[in-house]
């Protein structure tokens, strides 16, 4: 497995902001969201897999672990019809009733640090993906483009298991940027290009990325976890990291060395890093470059 990694600078009069405050002097709170139940009253359309809260339950209680030690101060899970796109949207897109992301121990930039397993999808022509929600009530998916702007809360690292949910093309065309501002403290969206297979061995491979990137690898980890390939089919599972900052340097250092608890600076969010493994051929996505 070799790692690639592609750079998109961002050249727009907007891009002037403030750097980051330093990991040291930010609040520790993980938000998980596992979404499993579909297809039933007041649900969303989708396939039920009960895998989905189990895989937030290991996210979490590697978290739990360390609030128990005194290194972190909150965990908040929030499954299920709880996980809704209104917890997802920045009042920069909608109304402030229906924006609800920094919601004290709901919203997703209320955390520095989320998890979400959930259904997902994506479209080139429209530059977006989207996650699907526990329930109608609001939206039945979170989109990116129209509901999200993260980091002008606390977020700084999404961890997202979902089909589609960081598509090469929708990246290489500029999609993925309107994910933060330039004064966004928010640094990694850990996604999939391409579906991604689902079963209890994610369960396995989730316990070991948390716990081994609480110091370092937060993006290099989850590829490393993550990858799966099925030789001469285009059903690989194809993990990628995008990383947002300022320079390469410092979006590589975040990718290698960053973790939960060392959160690198990466400057204003003047560009993006898509890494990931070349020659990877997933469901519903292109082969990646060699």
């Amino acid at each position: 497995m070799k790692f690639r990694k592609q750079t998109q600078p961002w050249r727009t009069a907007a891009l002037a902001g403030a750097l980051l405050l330093p990991a040291a002097a930010l609040a520790n709170e993980t938000h998980v969201y596992g979404i499993a139940n579909f297809g039933g009253a007041g649900q969303c359309n989708a396939d039920s897999h009960s895998v989905h809260t189990k895989t937030a339950a290991e996210f979490a209680g590697y978290f739990n672990s360390l609030v128990n030690q005194g290194l972190w101060s909150d965990v908040r899970t929030i499954n299920n019809s709880g996980a809704r796109a209104d917890l997802w949207t920045d009042a920069s897109k909608a109304a402030a009733v229906d924006a609800k992301d920094t919601q004290l121990n709901a919203g997703v930039d209320d955390a520095d640090v989320l998890f979400v397993h959930t259904h997902g999808g994506h479209n080139e022509s429209s530059l977006r993906s989207w996650l699907v929600m526990g329930t109608d009530v609001d939206s039945c998916s979170a989109i990116t483009d129209i509901h999200m702007n993260l980091g002008n809360g606390k977020l700084n690292i999404a961890v997202v298991k979902a089909c589609q949910s960081g598509d090469y093309q929708v990246w290489k065309q500029g999609g993925y940027r309107q994910l933060v501002t330039s004064s966004s403290g928010f640094s990694v969206w850990n996604a999939f290009h391409g579906d991604s297979s689902c079963g209890n061995f994610v369960k396995r491979y989730v316990r070991r990325y948390v716990s081994s990137s609480r110091n370092e690898g937060v993006g290099e980890n989850w590829i490393d976890e993550a990858y799966d390939w099925d030789i001469g089919k285009n059903n690989d599972d194809c993990p990628v990291s995008i990383v947002f900052g300022e320079t390469k340097a410092k979006r590589v250092a975040m990718f290698e060395n960053g973790g939960w608890q060392d959160r690198k600076n990466t400057g204003t969010k003047s560009g993006s890093t898509y890494f990931f493994v070349g020659g990877c051929d997933p469901d519903n996505g292109q082969k990646l470059p060699e």
